[in-house]
């Protein structure tokens, strides 16, 4: 997949059993703990402009 973009960096806090949970999860679709979380809004913004409108950008 090529970006012609500039990717944007968030700093988010979670705690330590939220870090390994989320990385176990990311373990599960083969996916490294930072490809999961940037994963993550993708589908959420999919799914709600599946059953709403697009989100505006």
């Amino acid at each position: 997949m090529e970006h012609t973009e500039k990717m944007r960096t968030i700093s988010i806090q979670v705690t330590p059993e939220t870090k390994e949970k989320a990385a176990w999860l990311a373990r599960q679709s083969c996916r490294s703990l930072s490809a999961y979380v940037r994963h993550l809004p993708l589908v959420q913004i999919r799914d709600y402009e599946a059953e709403n409108v697009p989100v505006p950008k």
